[in-house]
């Protein structure tokens, strides 16, 4: 099929023009038998696609170029947004690896401290049973006082059995604080982790290319004649 000249004077043909012809060529196309497929001029086609490109309005083009640069935009986004994801986890899992070590170490540090206080409670509680031991073998040894050294022994001896109690509660209490306060600081680093995760997905989540519809519709198209299958 080939584009006549148009007369002098006469306007040029607007998009929906173009398109009728194009819709024209293909229905009066030459069949392939057997197929859905249609035999036209290449040279006609690539004619009437460029003149068909050159009559499109220039909000059209504009339109167009605006989705282009938006995609390219919203790609460029998301590669700085996975990169900062990427970031993120790391120093997440640097975190992570950095606070389990203090708490280990924490730990370690308060059983330490545990282990000595219980050392030395039990040292006073000794040392507090054999200057019992040595004032009510003083006080036996006095006929007179036997009766009160054995009361003062049994008094010293009960005030050195509690002092020993109190100083390994208190120990053991130490112990029990230094435990909670581990479990505290990593649920808290828990949280944190988990909250600035979230916040990096829902950002990548809203920056996902969404699909973009066609610039422009053109309507009052003829219908094609013949049949395709």
């Amino acid at each position: 099929m080939s584009t006549l000249p148009r007369p002098p004077g006469e306007a040029p043909p607007s998009t929906l023009d173009l398109l009728e012809t194009l819709d024209e060529m293909v229905a009066e196309a030459r069949r392939v038998p057997f197929s859905g497929s249609v035999v036209v001029n290449e040279q006609d086609l690539v004619q009437l696609l460029d003149r068909i490109r050159l009559s499109l309005p220039p909000e059209v083009v504009r339109a167009q170029r605006i989705l282009d640069e938006r995609e390219r935009v919203l790609s460029e986004t998301q590669d700085r947004a996975e990169r900062l994801m990427e970031r993120v986890e790391a120093a997440a899992a640097e975190l992570s690896a950095r606070a389990e070590a203090e708490a280990r170490e924490l730990g370690q540090r308060a059983g330490a401290e545990a282990a000595q206080i219980r050392e030395q409670a039990q040292a006073e509680a000794a040392r507090r049973i054999e200057e019992a031991r040595a004032v009510a073998g003083q006080m036996v040894a006095e006929h007179t006082v036997l009766r009160a050294a054995e009361e003062r022994a049994a008094v010293l001896l009960r005030d050195a059995e509690v002092r020993a109690e109190e100083i390994t509660g208190e120990a053991e209490t130490y112990v029990r604080e230094a435990d909670e306060y581990v479990r505290g600081v990593m649920s808290e680093l828990e949280e944190h982790l988990v909250t600035a995760t979230a916040t990096v997905r829902k950002g990548l989540k809203s920056l996902a290319p969404r699909e973009a519809s066609p610039a422009t519709s053109a309507p009052g198209r003829k219908r094609r004649r013949g049949t395709a299958s």
